[in-house]
């Protein structure tokens, strides 16, 4: 039984945190701080001009010989071609610069924008319209950002993780995944971790349950604390999640009816479910296990029918034991299997279906 998997892919993808701190993580970008320890905030003043006024002054700045700099400035640029130097033609780097933006306007506010075109362009001459044009976009991606929180906090996590995407190719084209690369590095790193727990868990065999549910919640608070995928993974998906595990099925199933549902709940209460929650799970609970009694005994009956039954006799003998298992449902249950679809023949997975 492979639904983990299915439910691993839900993982990634991750909206219950506002958007102010995904639209941070989202650019944080760099891979080296800017020389100020305190890092300003990422924000965009109204006064700063658009992508082709700034791109106009940069061709406008004639060549500035050190003299002409002063010690902040001289001591930037030096600064910033020692620690970027190497690696300036790469668009992530590049897209790193918006740190060092950030850090000019906090000591100069009236005069940072200048200053910084000056400043890239001193440091990075056959890479400054670039760099410019790359962090003028960034600004412009983090004010959509900001002006849309609301509608973006109110999408799933998958459609708000497209949507973030979407504009930033908007924007980027397929540079976007060279400059958001480090965060697609680290869910990609995640994920791998979370597959091999995962797969661990599926397969293990000498932990008890409750220490199955411990391992599994470390594993996604040490891996998506404070994430959108730690909240995607709470409550009911982290319940579906570990229910899905064959290891846990097979230990539920050797239990009896009554030892089966007080350790499901007991499972629920763990995952942080109120007591009035778990009694409506074990209310649905005790529905399936109806559904599921009476399913299994039509299959057991149906064979019996199918041994016993001469081909002329069968679809009415067929009929009528749908309609004695199921009543109004005969119906739907003659199309499924019309269509090759057996509802009992899946799998029964305790505290999922």
């Amino acid at each position: 039984m492979k639904n983990w998997k299915i439910v691993l892919s839900l993982v990634v993808v991750a909206p219950l945190i506002t958007l102010s701190i995904y639209a941070k993580n989202s650019l944080d970008i760099s891979n080296a701080k800017a020389s100020s320890s305190e890092g300003p905030s990422f924000s965009l003043s109204a006064d700063q001009p658009n992508s082709s006024q700034r791109l106009s002054e940069l061709n406008q700045i004639p060549a500035i010989t050190s003299a002409e700099y002063d010690n902040f400035d001289v001591n930037l640029v030096a600064k910033l071609q020692a620690t970027y130097g190497a690696r300036i033609g790469e668009l992530n780097v590049q897209a790193s610069l918006i740190k060092v933006k950030e850090y000019v306007l906090k000591h100069y506010p009236e005069e940072g924008v200048e200053r910084f075109i000056i400043i890239i362009q001193a440091a990075f001459p056959e890479h400054a319209v670039s760099i410019l044009s790359i962090i003028d976009r960034l600004e412009i991606y983090n004010d959509w950002v900001t002006e849309n929180q609301l509608m973006l906090t109110e999408l799933s996590t998958t459609s708000q993780r497209g949507a973030l995407w979407e504009k930033r190719r908007e924007l980027f084209g397929s540079d976007a995944e060279i400059i958001w690369s480090e965060e697609l590095a680290e869910l990609a790193q995640k994920k791998t971790k979370m597959q091999a727990i995962f797969s661990e868990l599926n397969e293990s065999n000498d932990m008890s349950l409750d220490e199955k549910l411990y391992q599994l919640q470390t594993a996604v608070s040490e891996n998506y604390e404070g994430s959108v995928q730690e909240l995607t993974l709470s409550g009911g998906m982290m319940s579906k999640a570990f229910f899905s595990f064959e290891s846990v099925q097979q230990e539920l199933k050797q239990l009896s009816a009554e030892e089966r549902q007080i350790e499901i709940n007991n499972i629920r209460q763990q995952l942080g479910f109120s007591e009035e929650q778990i009694a409506t799970f074990q209310a649905k609970d005790e529905e399936r296990n109806k559904r599921w009694d009476n399913g299994l005994a039509y299959m057991a009956e149906r064979n019996e029918l199918l041994n016993s039954s001469n081909e002329s006799e069968l679809p009415i003998a067929m009929n009528e034991l749908r309609e004695k298992y199921f009543k109004h449902e005969a119906i739907t249950i003659q199309k499924e299997e019309e269509s090759d679809f057996w509802r009992y023949k899946r799998p029964r997975v305790y505290g999922n279906n």
